[in-house]
């Protein structure tokens, strides 16, 4: 299944492609998926980062809106034996938003070569290449060196700019209504281990209602389908979306509950179709809904 041609197809890499690469030296798989799904299968030799738990509400708000502060970050990336020179493939089952979780996390914090695996992992066992089960084995630290690229996030106090400026376009990419409305309030990881209910629902004023799903190729996660939709039905959404504000010169920031999964993709899904003034709000509604002071939209 050779990739599309899309606006930034370098962000990934085939399953054709990534298996030539299985066993190299210097080359880094990462299951991005939760555990359960990790222990029944994954590519040998891969380590296991699950995107929902690398982000921590604790970190969001002491250091400026990353889901790690800089030195926990450095150490996590180090534990997965990543450092400067490191190729990294991030995968899934196949629909993507947890791929680009830990695609978007490594690449914010400076690992250079890092891609998604177009495809996932349930392509993988179609095509019938090697599979390992159980915990899988440990691998050796490596040193990491953090370089931030703070264009890649938007923090609260943007957002709170951006709601009375206009200036840039507010997705909401979670895609379903209940937590857009309010209904569902969800948990947000505290810290390693600790969670917490978030404390308000709903969504942050002017937000689109914008779910991931309508740029994603695989929502259900079937095998030889694309993460993402063919470049020219990616366009038809933003161009859906200018009736709403959006433009060529706009930056769009997405976010979603965690922060890292559903913004992470619409985020990727905007590069695929060739708009680059894109953020993605990192604290997203874990810190948002639990901090009081801050305004809820409201549903018209």
């Amino acid at each position: 299944m050779p990739l599309l041609a899309w606006a930034n197809p370098k962000i990934l890499i085939s399953v054709k492609e990534a298996k030539e690469l299985l066993g190299k030296p210097g080359v880094r798989f990462i299951f991005s998926d939760g555990d359960k799904s990790w222990v029944e299968g994954h590519i040998p030799g891969s380590v296991h980062a699950f995107a929902h738990d690398i982000h921590y509400l604790r970190d969001v708000k002491k250091c400026d809106g990353l889901p790690m502060c800089e030195g926990v970050a450095a150490k996590f990336i180090g534990s997965l034996g990543i450092d400067s020179e490191t190729e990294v493939i991030a995968y899934d089952d196949g629909r993507g938003s947890n791929a680009s979780g830990v695609w978007f996390y490594l690449k914010l914090y400076g690992v250079k070569k890092v891609r998604m695996l177009d495809g996932g992992f349930v392509t993988w066992k179609k095509m019938g290449f090697p599979v390992e089960e159980g915990a899988g084995s440990k691998v050796a630290a490596k040193s990491f060196k953090v370089k931030v690229d703070r264009s890649m996030v938007a923090t609260k106090s943007e957002i709170l700019v951006a709601i009375k400026s206009g200036g840039a376009l507010l997705l909401d990419a979670r895609h379903r209504l209940d937590e857009y409305n309010g209904k569902n309030l969800g948990s947000a990881l505290i810290s390693p281990g600790k969670e917490i209910t978030v404390a308000r629902g709903g969504f942050i004023p002017g937000a689109i209602f914008s779910p991931w799903t309508k740029y994603a190729g695989n929502k259900k996660g079937k095998a030889n389908k694309h993460l993402f939709k063919k470049e020219s039905k990616l366009k038809k959404q933003l161009k859906k979306l200018k009736k709403r504000g959006f433009s060529k010169d706009k930056t769009v920031i997405s976010y979603c509950h965690v922060g890292l999964g559903r913004g992470t993709f619409q985020y990727a899904a905007m590069l695929m179709a060739g708009h680059t003034k894109s953020k993605v709000y990192v604290g997203s509604w874990n810190e948002w809904g639990n901090d009081s002071s801050l305004p809820l939209g409201k549903m018209k």
